[in-house]
């Protein structure tokens, strides 16, 4: 573990004297590089022209240890197609809760933005590549079209992608998913009668804090949004202000404030720079800020299962109470067909698996067009620590052991890093051929949902075979079969039907606002 810190520091501290700005990180590197590659690292330079360094360190810190785990060439590099996503998909599942339209896991629920995105994407079943990110297609065709070059590449003439390829992919499109929340920023201006869309002028203090609490208002709302009636605005302000939400949304919103007032102007005020550097700081914080829910839902279900097993009888998952932020209303039907439900032939008990529904669609909010924010994944961060004690892509059974004994230690799960006779015996039977427990396996997948059946989900069919292709991939970096990338038909959620919706939000005030008969009711309330 000190030989892996110190190579993390130095990777730090050449970052550090390299970097002063996001794109030098790579301008040494592409010299170097096979010719065929160079329209990547081009498109990277011109993509990372606004990461700062830091950011770019903490991708970096975050991505190493997955990187180490997967097999690579002489040259320390990886094979790009399937490992890259997989990647990717991890690191913004773990760091933001972030699910990309278009890298959605294969066989996942396909969360529709509205009609527009139902019907113009959601009938092309996606292949979770890389090139399908929606965002990349729209706001940086040039790095899609040499991320697509790179990562479809025949085998025997692709050159692979290294840590800083995978870094700086990874940054590019958090920055360009950030980037994202400055059009509604400004639309917060106008709503509170500061400015319009070509103007924003600097703000007092106070008029910022309530700008910033309409963007996370309108954000949080996800789409269709209204960006330009300002009394309807101002009425889901009113709302909000009576709900449990509003003192950690103020609070949310005055730490952001606090960290940009020295880019103050010289009369004292915010000016457009310093408003958009507190936006970005609170979109990058938001996936850990909205968490706070899913764990109040983790625990309510938690309490529900009286054996530990991970699982609640479907029965007492939908009798369990209401909550103002919550509530367990999926049907039968949806939680079979998005994986949730857990039925085993030879009983009729039906339950809810805990960790794949605080993972599952209807606990996605802010959908937007490029992105969901959805509870953070409990399992990619143990994932990520199993990968830093290891070191390797696989090991025997007793090392794999003693790492995930000492992190059920770390997590307060346990007393001692001995784990139970029958999970070192179902670990022992993931081993393949060689006798090694290959980390990037469906087995070793389903082993962890064993171990930490309320924070690893269990593995679909169709993930299953998704983490064998990557595991194939990387081990022989051949092209993948046709067959093992088929597209599956997806099950695509409208935001009507998700349930994790606030007290203020407006479905659910149109929800509310429907009498036991069916029939509509008024209310003089705001």
């Amino acid at each position: 573990m000190a030989l892996y810190a110190r190579r993390v520091l130095s990777n730090l501290v050449v970052l550090v004297l390299l970097a002063p700005v996001g794109a030098q990180l790579i301008r040494r590197e592409t010299q170097k590089r096979d010719p065929g590659s160079s329209q990547l690292h081009a498109a990277l330079r011109q993509a990372l022209q606004s990461v700062p360094a830091e950011r770019l360190m903490h991708v970096e810190e975050s991505l190493r240890p997955s990187y180490e785990a997967f097999p690579k060439d002489s040259r320390g590099n990886l094979p790009p197609h399937l490992v890259l996503p997989a990647l990717v998909r991890g690191y913004f599942a773990k760091e933001h809760g972030w699910l990309l339209r278009g890298l959605e896991t294969p066989g996942a629920a396909i969360i529709a933005a509205g009609e527009t995105f139902r019907n113009s994407h959601a009938t092309n079943a996606e292949t979770g590549e890389i090139i399908d990110v929606h965002i990349l297609q729209d706001k940086a065709p040039e790095l899609a079209a040499a991320l697509k070059d790179v990562t479809l590449r025949p085998a025997s003439s692709a050159s692979g992608l290294s840590l800083g390829d995978v870094v700086q992919t990874v940054a590019s499109l958090e920055q360009l998913l950030l980037d994202e929340s400055l059009p509604l920023l400004k639309a917060a201006y106008f709503l509170n009668h500061h400015g319009d869309e070509n103007a924003q002028p600097s703000l007092e203090e106070s008029d910022l804090n309530e700008v910033l609490q309409s963007y996370l208002l309108l954000f949080r709302h996800g789409i269709p949004r209204n960006l330009t009636d300002s009394h309807v605005h101002a009425r889901m302000r009113a709302r909000a202000r009576r709900s449990l939400d509003w003192n950690n949304i103020t609070q949310f919103v005055s730490q952001a404030v606090g960290e940009s007032s020295h880019l103050k102007d010289a009369s004292g005020k915010f000016s457009w720079p310093a408003a958009s550097s507190a936006v970005l700081a609170l979109a990058q914080r938001y996936g850990e800020f909205q968490n706070r829910e899913c764990g109040e839902m983790k625990s309510a279900l938690m309490a529900l299962d009286a054996t530990g097993s991970g699982g609640v009888s479907l029965q007492d998952f939908h009798g369990a109470p209401g909550h103002p932020h919550y509530q367990f209303t999926e049907g039968e039907d949806f939680l079979r067909k998005a994986g949730i439900l857990s039925e085993e032939p030879d009983s009729e008990r039906k339950e809810v698996l805990i960790a794949n529904y605080l993972l599952g669609p209807s606990n996605c909010i802010a959908s937007s067009e490029y992105f969901a924010v959805c509870c953070l994944n409990e399992c990619d961060g143990i994932m990520n620590e199993i990968e830093g004690g290891m070191q390797s892509a696989a090991g025997l059974a007793t090392q794999v052991a003693d790492v995930v004994g000492a992190i059920r230690v770390k997590r307060s799960m346990a007393s001692s890093r001995a784990l139970p006779t029958e999970l070192i015996q179902s670990l022992t039977d993931a081993a393949d051929d060689a006798g090694a427990i290959v980390l990037h396996s469906a087995a070793f997948r389903q082993w962890l949902h064993r171990v930490f059946p309320n924070e690893c989900p269990r593995l679909s069919k169709q993930e299953d075979a998704a983490e064998e292709a990557e595991r194939s991939e990387a081990r022989e970096w051949l092209e993948i079969d046709v067959a093992a990338r088929q597209k599956w038909e997806p099950l695509v959620l409208h935001p009507s039907e998700c349930t994790r919706i606030p007290e203020w939000h407006t479905q659910r005030l149109a929800e509310a606002a429907v009498g036991s008969n069916g029939e509509p009711y008024l209310s003089t309330e705001i």
